[in-house]
């Protein structure tokens, strides 16, 4: 039984955001929610380093209710930064750009990283070499090229109906080693739609009032 008011909340919150209507979702794992949000990582990786082009990649999953992205950056990020980030992930959206996806030899893709300075990229490639993988595969979007297994979407033409919207910002270790360089994990919320993005940003509110 949970006895904490908060995570009580948190907890009905979480049931609420379950029953939110899913119709725009489809049993094709190229067009799910999770490959939506992951997608949606790597076009914030892409607005990042256009911003930041000495950002140092981590790495940027889905998760429950949206993705995040780890990154050694050149300064501190404040709120104010969310905001320029996002419009400019807006801008690499309208342009309709495709994913393609590239395997190349661990050698090769080792060589690549490490001379465009992605010094967490080329760590995990050796892990992956030192696992006998022979090859990895890349994601191109834009100008960015990423250390990726995918799935992803086709193009980001498919992210205009996405309900999305970037979140906060926090500190991460990198690999979570409290010994490792403490980077910047901006998070972003993503839903199938708009209106569930709303809903659920209501929720929320409504569970933080409870507190």
């Amino acid at each position: 039984m949970c006895r904490n008011p908060k995570n009580l909340d948190l907890f009905i919150l979480k049931i609420k955001i379950e029953m939110i209507p899913k119709e725009e979702r489809n049993t094709m794992e190229k067009n799910n929610i999770e490959t939506i949000r992951h997608s949606l990582s790597h076009v914030l990786a892409a607005a990042v380093m256009e911003i930041f082009p000495d950002a140092k990649l981590g790495i940027g999953p889905a998760i429950d209710n949206g993705f995040y992205y780890d990154l050694e950056l050149p300064k501190n990020l404040t709120p104010e930064d969310l905001p320029k980030i996002e419009k400019k992930m807006r801008e690499i959206i309208n342009q309709k750009l495709p994913f393609e996806k590239e395997e190349i030899p661990i050698g090769k893709a080792i060589e690549r990283f490490k001379s465009s300075g992605q010094i967490y990229k080329v760590e995990l490639i050796k892990e992956l070499e030192s696992n006998g993988e022979k090859t990895v595969s890349i994601y191109k979007t834009g100008n960015l090229s990423d250390l990726c297994k995918g799935p992803h979407i086709d193009s980001t033409e498919e992210l205009k109906t996405v309900g999305w919207k970037l979140d906060k910002t926090a500190g991460a270790y990198w690999r979570g080693d409290e010994k490792r360089p403490m980077l910047q994990r901006i998070y972003g919320l993503a839903f199938e739609t708009k209106e569930a993005l709303e809903k659920y940003e209501e929720l929320r509110k409504e569970a933080e009032r409870r507190d």
